[in-house]
């Protein structure tokens, strides 16, 4: 079995996986839940003891994932695996009403998660809320790495500008900077090429992208027509479902997969190797939900990534 390497998360001084686990889809998938809908707690822990097993040293969550299930149960397993060399990661900050980063919030949401996981080592605001300036909210993630409630904090959802402005507002006011930030980035959605990636590169800080298979639209599926069933991850994401109506993103889909059939590689694994090789990716997370899912996880960190073979997938997803 591939042993998945580990490396720096940004300047943090912490040591991390090359692939995060992401928790999103047990009890549900994200936000959504539901009959046939996610992984089970039987399920759910039976992924968490295989990541363990390929070398996952992290998992991420969300208060709203799966209505709260997915912090649940995994606070269950972490009980019963107390020595597990694993870290928590976890977001919070999404309501029905839209974003919200107030103090007194983040401090409830921290304290509640503390208490469902057994302990939080790197939290999250999920989301960037216009209400609340970064001057009221980051001071609370800072002081709570101060009293070593959390290792380190991140960003999620986040622009350039997003990034920017959090970076000179904690700097002014002399307090922690954010030390990673989670947003979306696959071969489909590479809008932080231009601004976030270059920033946070500039920064040393670890940039760990979410949905690096595009919900599974960069895992040989749906390319030929097949449409998404009920409880698929793609199903639950609007973004890339309204992808699969346009047939420039379906022909360069497909294009992409001769590049991985002729390189002897699932198209899985291709897409995941080239988002390791991609500068300043330090982990993407990814989500299993088979066994057969973490065959392209573990081969992606064995690919040889050759000048050729970064040209030809850029050919694939080029212009028409």
């Amino acid at each position: 079995m591939t042993a998945i390497p580990r490396t720096q998360l940004g300047s943090t001084g912490i040591s991390v996986s090359r692939f995060i686990l992401g928790a999103g889809g047990i009890g549900g998938v994200a936000a959504v839940t539901g009959p046939g809908i996610g992984l089970d707690e039987e399920q759910g822990g039976a992924l968490v003891d295989h990541a363990l097993e390929v070398g996952i040293t992290v998992i991420d969550t969300a208060d709203v994932y799966a209505g709260g299930a997915s912090e649940r149960i995994l606070g269950g397993w972490r009980a019963r695996h107390a020595e597990a060399d694993l870290l928590i990661e976890t977001k919070a900050g999404m309501t029905p009403n839209g974003p919200d980063l107030s103090p007194g919030r983040l401090r409830g949401k921290l304290e509640s998660a503390r208490r469902t996981l057994g302990r939080v080592d790197l939290f999250l605001p999920h989301a960037v809320d216009p209400g609340t300036p970064w001057s009221e909210s980051l001071p609370v993630l800072s002081e709570a790495v101060d009293q070593g409630l959390i290792r380190a904090y991140g960003l999620s959802n986040v622009t350039e500008a997003d990034l920017t402005d959090a970076l000179e507002t904690a700097d002014r006011l002399g307090i922690r900077r954010p030390q990673l930030i989670q947003n979306r980035y696959s071969l489909i959605a590479r809008g932080d090429e231009a601004g976030v990636l270059p920033l946070a590169r500039a920064e040393s800080i670890g940039y760990t992208p979410y949905s690096p298979l595009a919900a599974g639209l960069l895992a040989g599926r749906y390319s030929d027509g097949e449409q998404p069933g009920h409880g698929s991850r793609l199903s639950t994401q609007a973004p890339t479902l309204t992808a699969l109506s346009g047939q420039e993103v379906l022909e360069k889909v497909r294009r992409f997969n001769q590049v991985a059939q002729r390189s002897g590689l699932a198209p899985a694994a291709l897409a995941l190797a080239w988002l390791l090789n991609q500068p300043g990716v330090t982990a993407p997370i990814v989500g299993p939900s088979k066994p057969s899912h973490w065959d392209a996880v573990t081969a992606s960190v064995t690919v040889p990534w050759t000048g050729s073979l970064d040209q030809a997938v850029e050919e694939a997803f080029a212009d028409d």
